[in-house]
């Protein structure tokens, strides 16, 4: 689509001691890294929040970019009164919120969102975000990473050349994973039309902490809760963060916590990801891991195998049947071999995920047994018998993790049927997700 018909769209972009990252954040908002888009359909709008060292304009002159740089007169701890100042210096129809200013663009997310959007005026389009490194930032920085480590890992990538070569060197956050097709809690480029933003009031400006809290989760649920919207997800697109010592990222797990009581106190409710049925679009330039996509949509490689003596039989048995028997029998394969591929699949997940919840400390097999003898008494290794059945019949997995509380208070696990301590561990402790002992 040419300039002279497509939508413009304004970036706004949030940035606070960023010397560092806002570079490569804006050279990945220019052309022509930023592909399929041309330099006047958009701009980007940086509103700086208080930094002892402002961005410079003249640092980023050699961008193929119209950009606008602002200094918030009277910064806060929070971004909110930045973004909707920001949004406010645009005039143009579509408008992204990029609330935090270090993380660099994949190279079609621009592109990609404006045909989302052209699907209508209610539509509103969110990227995952995906930290860089190996595992959830917060670990890796427990184990070395810091921003040598990224800077070399950066360097090594050749991203400039080809942004796509971030989701090799990447992993998704704890608010858009583990897979590409699951709900996610917030986007750090979220698109949506003026009308739409202004109908929403922009970004609630009662998130007063410092990073804005939960605000952009906010934002998310307020756009997937209003009427006749349709909450679009990009493929093979996203955000990837930069080391930067920021509040909601880097924090500790207290003051997430404090996020969601302020969250609390705002709407009087807790905060829980909107359970929708998204819309998908884009395309995926390379193949995601098999961690990364549904059992559903991976592909089974496909291997040469020697036809054994019984395949033998049930081909000539097979070729004695009319086409109609021939497609039955065939879907009868089929399925007995899905079946045993998945039951397999299950116990080894069984395992390891008894496995996991051992070592968390949270699941007390001793405790466990004495508590459920009956347990005991039928030979069940406790930690499997609780994988598989323990929080369907209410039980409890050690004093320290009370799992009935858990999905009482957080009403998307339950909903998505997640089993508790599995959810806590591998998202609810990073989300800094509240727990209590079964005592209480």
């Amino acid at each position: 689509m040419s300039s002279s018909t497509a939508p413009r769209i304004a970036v706004v972009v949030v940035c606070y001691k960023m010397n560092r990252e806002l570079p490569r954040t804006l050279l990945s908002l220019a052309r022509p890294y930023q592909r399929d888009i041309e330099r006047d359909d958009y701009e980007v709008v940086v509103v700086d929040n208080g930094s002892p060292q402002p961005p410079d304009p003249a640092d980023f002159a050699h961008l193929d970019l119209h950009l606008r740089i602002f200094r918030q007169e009277s910064p806060t701890p929070s971004p909110v009164p930045a973004i909707n100042f920001g949004v406010s210096q645009t005039d143009t129809p579509i408008v992204c919120v990029y609330i935090d200013g270090a993380r660099i663009a994949s190279p079609r997310l621009l592109a990609t969102a404006r045909e989302a959007l052209l699907a209508g005026p209610r539509v509103f389009v969110g990227s995952r975000g995906r930290y860089l490194g190996p595992k959830f930032q917060r670990e890796s920085m427990l184990e070395g990473y810091d921003q040598t480590a990224e800077d070399l890992l950066l360097a090594e990538s050749d991203w400039t050349s080809d942004g796509y070569r971030l989701f090799e060197r990447s992993v998704f956050d704890e608010s858009s994973g583990p897979t590409w097709f699951d709900p996610v809690a917030e986007s750090n480029s979220l698109f949506m039309w003026r009308s739409l933003h202004d109908e929403l009031g922009g970004f609630e400006p009662r998130f007063t902490s410092a990073g804005g809290g939960l605000v952009n989760l906010d934002a998310w649920r307020r756009a997937c809760e209003a009427p006749d919207t349709t909450p679009t997800l990009l493929l093979g697109e996203a955000t990837f963060h930069q080391v930067h010592g920021g509040v909601a990222t880097n924090g500790s797990l207290k003051k997430v916590d404090d996020f969601y009581t302020e969250y609390f106190q705002i709407h009087g409710r807790e905060f829980e990801v909107p359970m929708i049925s998204a819309r998908y679009v884009g395309r995926f330039v390379h193949t995601p891991p098999d961690r990364e996509i549904l059992e559903v949509h991976a592909a089974p490689a496909v291997k040469a195998r020697r036809a054994l003596p019984g395949r033998r039989v049930l081909g000539r048995l097979v070729g004695r049947l009319s086409p109609r028997g021939q497609r039955r029998m065939s879907e009868m394969v089929r399925r007995t071999r899905l079946m045993v591929t998945l039951r397999w699949r299950e116990h080894r997940n069984e395992r390891e995920a008894a496995a996991e919840i051992v070592a968390s400390g949270l699941f007390d097999p001793d405790w466990y047994l004495a508590q459920y003898p009956d347990v005991a008494e039928a030979g069940w290794n406790p930690a499997i018998h609780y994988v598989r059945l323990g929080p369907a019949q209410g039980r409890q997995p050690g004093p320290d993790f009370d799992a009935v509380w858990y999905l009482q208070r957080y009403k998307d696990v339950a909903t998505a049927g997640a089993h508790p301590l599995l959810h806590y561990l591998r998202h609810g402790k990073p989300e800094g997700r509240r727990i209590r002992a079964t005592s209480k």
